[in-house]
């Protein structure tokens, strides 16, 4: 995602990976609305692959059985259905899958493409930049000087050990997970649902991806995980206490692993950035994981690009962290609510779900966990209606949708006006998008709805490169927006 976003933006880089080659397994099987949000910026035709790929599931079903064998169920348990986004679901889709989408559109888009085989095996901060040292498969050493060096290499990160970077974590004490993807039989259930099945002390979940094969994720306490069992049975026998009648397939993949929470003190060290896992690391409940890292690099992606080249001051880099930091708490904190709740088997039957369906604790974990309500605004500001910080919704415009019409790596300021706008303010803001015209595009909404506009007066929205809110004010107030980019951009 970063390397797409970098040649996007026209900015020169190199990404290495020590793999070999990618990886034929998924870790990660969902991808959130936010996330497709962000593809649908990006390209039409990425977005595009990825809804004709995905499964499209409106959200989870909660199986529970008691210790005497009786079940119940509440359905939906999550319903992504009602999200305050066009897409409004789970895509399920193979991790695997979703990162071969984006390298082969960074390659026949850009002609770029990872340097496999080659380990950054060193880094050293310089004055001006870092020094990056790189061992290639063949054995040859080499050394490379960067302005910025983006280390997105996992949560054992070795370039976040190599500085020392100081991080807080902890285990999920006494939690053993499991993932078999499987072909399954006569499975009786709706396959478009993620199914979490649960009862006392155990928690399955249950997942069919394209291919036609099954992702099941087992939570189970460590004293009653034995790594000698034989997880396909291990798995059947949970799976037919919820449903009757189905029958294991064909495996295609098993892992084995204990989950673990950790939260790096800082997002950067001089001109070293960590993003997705080298920062945060937490439970897979949720499926956040791989939807955060990505918005790590959208976010990185464009600060970077208008930084070295020159449009933004280099201080625009500080907001990385600013801004990603608290969301990589945020995510951890819903991330082990669920994991608490379902995983961990602290819930044990449906009266529990439907208590919490009903004080609308739960929808509330669904906006958190599609990454629709993550903002950026400053603590102290919580205003009524849009404001700077908050993701700008994809408006229907008379020429096209909003996320259609910003498909370009500027900012968009929005001219939401209930009638034709007077010339005079048409001509101070072409003004303006001339003396930035690297950095500013211009895009009228007419009879704009009632709110986008204050006291039925015409406002301004200016839109970042990665759709959230810069600034928001009235279009009488102009001076604000005038203000605002001559102290965050470069004519």
């Amino acid at each position: 995602m970063l390397a797409l976003e970098l040649a996007r933006f026209g900015v020169e880089f190199r990404c290495v990976d020590r793999l070999p080659e990618p990886s034929r397994y998924s870790r990660a099987v969902t991808v959130h609305a936010r996330t497709l949000e962000m593809l649908d910026r990006i390209n039409a035709s990425l977005i595009t692959r990825f809804m004709r790929r995905g499964v499209h599931s409106p959200g989870y079903v909660m199986h529970f059985v008691d210790g005497a064998g009786k079940r119940s169920e509440v359905r939906p348990g999550l319903d992504f259905t009602h999200l305050s986004s066009r897409y409004q679901m789970l895509l399920l889709h193979s991790q695997d899958e979703t990162e071969a989408h984006l390298r082969d559109f960074l390659k026949e888009a850009y002609g770029r493409t990872a340097e496999w085989g080659v380990t950054c095996s060193q880094v050293v901060q310089e004055a001006d930049g870092v020094l990056a040292t790189l061992q290639h498969a063949d054995g040859r050493e080499e050394q490379v000087h960067c302005q910025y060096l983006v280390a997105a290499d996992g949560g054992n990160s070795r370039i976040r050990q190599q500085l020392d970077w100081k991080k807080d974590g902890s285990d999920y004490a006494g939690t053993v997970l499991q993932n078999l993807d499987v072909f399954l039989h006569d499975f009786p259930d709706q396959h478009d649902w993620v199914h979490y099945c649960m009862g006392p002390g155990h928690f399955v979940m249950v997942v069919q991806l394209p291919g036609g094969y099954f992702r099941l994720l087992m939570s189970q306490p460590a004293d009653k995980a034995d790594a000698a069992e034989v997880p396909q049975k291990v798995f059947s026998d949970i799976l037919a206490q919820h449903f009757d009648g189905i029958r294991m397939g064909d495996t295609v993949w098993h892992s084995r692993w204990g989950s673990r929470i950790h939260l790096a003190h800082s997002y950067r060290q001089g001109n070293v950035f960590l993003a997705g896992d080298a920062a945060h690391v937490h439970s897979t409940a949720g499926g956040q994981g791989m939807n955060c890292c990505m918005q790590d690099a959208y976010n990185l992606g464009w600060k970077l690009a208008y930084v070295l080249q020159g449009l933004a001051a280099p201080a625009l880099l500080d907001t990385y962290e600013s801004e990603r930091k608290p969301i990589g708490s945020q995510v951890i904190a819903a991330a082990s609510a669920i994991h608490e709740l379902f995983m961990a088997g602290r819930s044990s039957d449906a009266a529990q779900l439907l208590a919490l369906q009903a004080s609308g604790k739960l929808q509330a974990l669904v906006g958190q966990v599609s990454g629709l309500d993550y903002h950026y605004r400053s603590p102290d500001h919580n205003a009524a209606g849009l404001q700077a910080g908050d993701r700008m919704p994809d408006l229907q415009l008379l020429d096209g949708r909003l996320y259609e019409l910003s498909r370009h790596t500027r900012f968009t300021l929005l001219l939401a006006s209930p009638t034709v706008p007077d010339n005079k303010q048409r001509t101070m803001l072409k003004t303006l998008v001339q003396k930035y015209s690297h950095s500013l595009q211009l895009l009228e909404l007419n009879a704009a709805p009632a709110q986008f506009l204050q006291d039925d007066a015409a406002c301004l929205y200016l839109i970042r490169p990665d759709g959230y809110l810069a600034l928001r004010t009235t279009a009488s107030d102009a001076t604000r927006l005038l203000q605002w980019c001559q102290a965050n951009l470069r004519s």
